[in-house]
């Protein structure tokens, strides 16, 4: 098991930020989304995110163990704002994603993720050095496997047998060094089995005879100091901090609203294996409960589960994100709507990371370890598995902290 670095109670790092040198670029700054009153619309402050490359791992996990993984590389697109109706939507961006084989210009996958902003935080690598700020968004999107993909049930999941693309959900962080002005990103997206993913009443539900039902599959970068683990830390008590959000996608132009903050519990419960009942304990069974400072709520629905799922970590101190340990998160979630009183079911699907770097929030406050990050992705009244398994728009961002 990954040891991770705890910190403990929330205070003003004063002497960190004296023996910090101010931000040299104009990428670092608040993002302009906390602050404002309830339901305000605004607009996010976000920086030109560049492209990269880097290793990457493709991880296949069979009945919850850990089955193969392999060392990739990935090339990530620059993050282009999405437009809509004519303008730029709110904190919405397009970022291509390709997989290939190191050393080469064979690419395994091609596709294009939609990552919605989520929040913005400052970390010290080193103590008193100048920080990097970390900007966190939660993505989905479809992967096209191409022809030089090899065969083979944990290098190519079974839906392609039934479908042409792949759905990967999770977050991705960039993280911008204000001192050197250099751009690194760390990210965990997963395709889930077929009681999740393919499930009957999803937008791609498995044939009678199943697609990959006991198999579940994770694309994590960087790679190659990355540890699968189907078992590990876990998220586990009081919302200490951060906020709901809602993209009001209705007026024009397509603006975010302010960030709602939030308190309430994440609690663990029960651990089993979703995709097959005699796995060992990689899910979480979780009680999740929230209520916003502009009266928005998120609790449980007896429609189903809410779960967290461990991946595994990071294993070096001195490579961005450092020793974290990362989960996805995903389920049913009731949430009420304190801007317009509205009250509905909704998936949720993002990420989770605990450890990494020291972090501070805009206030110069000392952020708890365990980050929270999810976004909805329910676009039918009727049906809310409607949009589970397929790309999807993010009505609200849910981002909280825990000790």
């Amino acid at each position: 098991m990954l040891a991770l670095p705890r910190f403990v109670g929330t205070f003003v790092f004063a002497s960190i930020l004296a023996l910090a040198a101010p931000p040299a670029q104009a990428q670092c700054g608040p993002d302009g989304l906390n602050g404002g009153a309830c339901c305000a619309q605004t607009f996010a402050t976000i920086p030109s995110i560049p492209g990269m490359q880097l290793d990457c791992r493709w991880l296949c996990f069979n009945g919850c163990q850990v089955s193969q993984n392999f060392l990739d590389c990935v090339n990530l697109g620059p993050l282009v704002p999405a437009t809509g109706g004519g303008a730029l939507i709110c904190g919405v961006y397009d970022v291509r994603f390709r997989v290939r084989t190191c050393g080469t210009t064979n690419f395994l996958w091609n596709g294009v993720l939609r990552a919605y902003y989520s929040r913005t935080w400052d970390e010290f690598p080193v103590a008193g050095a100048t920080p990097v700020q970390v900007w966190r968004f939660v993505v989905n999107g479809d992967l096209l496997p191409t022809a030089l993909l090899p065969a083979g049930i944990c290098r190519r999941p079974a839906c392609l047998n039934n479908y042409t693309r792949v759905y990967f959900s999770g977050y991705m962080d960039y993280a911008f060094d204000c001192n050197a002005g250099t751009w690194s990103v760390a990210f965990a997206i997963s395709h889930e089995c077929d009681s999740i993913h393919h499930r009957a009443g999803t937008s791609r539900p498995a044939p009678a005879s199943g697609s990959h039902p006991t198999r579940s599959f994770s694309i994590v970068g960087p790679g190659s100091t990355f540890v699968a683990a189907n078992s590990g830390p876990r998220s586990d008590g009081a919302i200490t901090g951060e906020a709901f959000r809602w993209n009001n996608w209705g007026p024009a132009p397509q603006a975010c609203t302010n960030e709602e903050p939030a308190t309430g519990a994440f609690l663990a419960q029960n651990e089993f294996c979703f995709c097959i009942p005699t796995g060992p304990n990689q899910y979480v069974n979780t009680s999740v409960n929230a209520n916003g400072t502009c009266g928005s709520t998120v609790a449980n629905d007896p429609l189903g589960l809410f779960l967290q799922k461990r991946i595994g970590g990071w294993t070096s101190a001195t490579q961005f994100p450092g020793i974290e340990f990362a989960l996805f998160d995903f389920g049913y979630l009731r949430y009420g709507n304190g801007c317009n009183l509205t009250s509905s079911v909704e998936w949720f699907e993002g990420g989770e990371t605990l450890g990494g770097y020291m972090a501070i929030d805009v206030n110069g406050l000392l952020m708890n370890p365990e980050f929270e990050d999810l976004g909805s992705s329910n676009n039918s009244t009727t049906n809310p598995a409607i949009k589970i398994g397929a790309p999807h728009v993010v009505n609200y961002v849910l981002n909280f902290n825990l000790p």
